[in-house]
């Protein structure tokens, strides 16, 4: 469940404190929000990110962020909003399940920057330093299940955007390419074993210096739309099948598990594959093209109908 909510509580920084009247600052302030979840036995750990520069992306254009994670077997995420004079404070209750989700997914980018830059206010358990490290070292299925999504959502974005081309429909072509490209780069990225960063192109440019060299030609290229979609679609078409193995790795792992044919609903309903059902008809279309798995059929109770079932080639 995600709830946001604004929190009409002002906490201004001139408000005296007993009778001493000590101006309140924005430490104290800071302290009167999470105080009340670091006492409660579920909260695992606060962190908090200040704002570096004007408009922090991370920071929600806020000045600081605070973030408290709750033992929860639900996902669950609310977001509160505070003014303190002229400053602004986001503070983010979020699920231990919910993180999960984040870090396992790369559902939520600018998490990865807050664990991993931001000040611990409390903890316990040592449960941030563990999810520091969890962070950095992905279990192989969470990196198979990474590598598996930027790849069923490249080859989306990659096939709709051909098609848009090859329709003449050059300005939607240019959005779905870019998209591609967007998840060629992380899945690239994560092929390295890194998280992709919201300054994902300054990773590339380090990582995969092909990748990033299409990207430059399909928005910067002298040439006219028309062309340069064209010249990145063939660029991109080589490096997609360069990236079959560690993007279908996890549903070829799991088609192995037995050594009959599966039908599509048998792989839908597989908990390994539950986040790639979406996208599971193009990466199983894919796979059957490029001859990585076959079609087999089987009679039904129906005269001349035949149920479709797939298997490893």
């Amino acid at each position: 469940m995600i709830r946001i909510e604004n929190d009409n509580r002002h906490i201004y920084s001139q408000l005296a404190i007993g009778r001493e009247g000590v101006q309140m600052t924005m430490e104290y302030a800071t302290r009167t929000i999470y105080s009340e979840y670091a006492a409660l036995k579920t909260t695992l750990g606060i962190i908090e990110v200040k704002k570096k520069r004007a408009r922090d992306p991370l920071t929600d254009q806020s000045d600081r962020l605070l973030i408290v994670i709750e033992a929860k077997p639900e996902p669950f995420w609310t977001v509160k909003q505070y003014q303190v004079g002229q400053e602004k404070i986001v503070l983010h209750v979020v699920s231990d399940s919910m993180m999960d989700r984040w870090i396992v997914l790369n559902e939520n980018r600018r998490a990865i920057h807050w664990i991993e830059d931001g000040i611990v206010l409390f903890e316990r358990n040592e449960y941030i330093l563990e999810l520091r490290q969890r962070n950095r070292n992905l279990t192989n299925r969470e990196q198979r299940l990474q590598l598996s999504i930027s790849f069923a959502k490249l080859l989306r974005r990659f096939e709709d955007g051909r098609y848009l081309f090859l329709e003449g429909e050059f300005q939607d072509a240019f959005t779905q390419i870019h998209h591609a490209l967007t998840h060629l780069a992380r899945l690239s990225i994560l092929e390295a074993g890194i998280h992709p960063e919201i300054v994902l192109w300054e990773q590339v440019r380090a990582i995969d210096l092909e990748i990033y060299k299409l990207h430059d030609e399909l928005v910067g290229g002298q040439e006219s739309l028309e062309q340069r979609i064209h010249l990145v679609v063939i660029g991109m078409e080589h490096l997609i099948q360069s990236k079959v193995l560690p993007g279908t790795l996890l549903l070829l792992q799991t088609m192995q598990e037995k050594g009959g044919a599966w039908t599509f609903s048998e792989l839908m309903e597989h908990p390994n594959l539950n986040e790639l059902r979406v996208d599971l008809g193009s990466i199983i279309g894919f796979l059957v093209k490029k001859g990585y798995v076959r079609t087999v059929t089987r009679p039904t109770k129906g005269v001349g109908v035949e149920a479709v079932l797939y298997e490893i080639a």
